[in-house]
């Protein structure tokens, strides 16, 4: 069960060290690739604002204090010391303007990491098949989204995040993936992880299946029942617990300073 707060400071915190955690999972994860990828979760006592990394900061070491605060109406930092990366401020400040955060398109963190799997996988212009019980939680959760170039301003951002709509996933051709949290920076960070899994998944079905070979996905009442068991906001959030539990004992405290 997701914790309930007695004050939105406390909340703060929380989302903060549960965010530095989260680049250290990454690093674990070999997702961290040299200065890209960006973390960020929306700011509970300023809503209008969220948290995100500074440029250039290993994310093996990262804490909550390295953390930085950007407005989301123009991704400029409020509060911090190191710079934040470009592509980082006018990505997660464009989709946290346009999709909100009540209703359907509400979100709460973004994770954008670039991962093998994925980065091989978003040159294919497609989704993924049905192909396995993971799989499943994406089913109708996915957008592709043409490459723009490297992200520098709020009007790729803008591009994207309106492209994106109220979907999990948006597969950046050419580039990899944006994932996005209703509820938490765990979920965010578990459909980042869980999707670069399904692509690999994918990427060696495709790879061992002859020409003459069909695919064989799950059918419409499995797939809507695995997702509704293993795509949910809170599915997503527990299914990093046991990771974050990792990292907390790994990291003893220093994600906290």
């Amino acid at each position: 069960m997701l914790p309930v707060f007695a004050t939105l400071e406390e909340e703060r915190q929380y989302r903060k060290e549960h965010l530095a955690l989260v680049f250290r999972i990454m690093h674990r994860f070999k997702l961290a690739e040299g200065i890209a990828g960006h973390c960020s979760v929306r700011d509970p006592v300023e809503p209008d604002t969220f948290w995100v990394n500074p440029q250039g900061k290993s994310f093996a070491r990262m804490k909550q204090s390295d953390l930085v605060r950007c407005r989301i109406a123009d991704g400029v930092m409020v509060e911090g010391i190191a710079p934040t990366d470009a592509s980082a401020s006018s990505i997660h400040s464009q989709i946290y303007r346009v999709r909100g955060r009540e209703g359907p398109a509400g979100i709460e963190a973004i994770v954008h990491v670039h991962g093998p799997n994925t980065k091989a996988f978003s040159s294919l212009g497609r989704v993924l098949d049905m192909i396995s019980q993971d799989a499943c939680a994406y089913h109708d959760e996915m957008v592709l989204v043409p490459f723009g170039g490297a992200v520098f301003d709020n009007t790729e951002g803008e591009r994207i995040a309106n492209i994106a709509g109220s979907k999990r996933i948006a597969i950046l051709q050419n580039h990899g993936i944006v994932a996005m949290g209703k509820l938490s920076i765990d979920e965010a960070a578990w459909w980042q992880i869980n999707f670069e899994m399904c692509c690999q998944a994918q990427l060696l079905a495709d790879a061992a299946r002859r020409p003459t070979d069909p695919i064989v996905e799950a059918g419409p009442e499995e797939i809507a029942s695995t997702k509704a068991e293993m795509g949910t906001p809170e599915m997503g959030w527990f299914s990093l617990a046991q990771y974050i539990e990792d990292e907390e004992y790994y990291s003893q405290g220093e994600h906290k300073l």
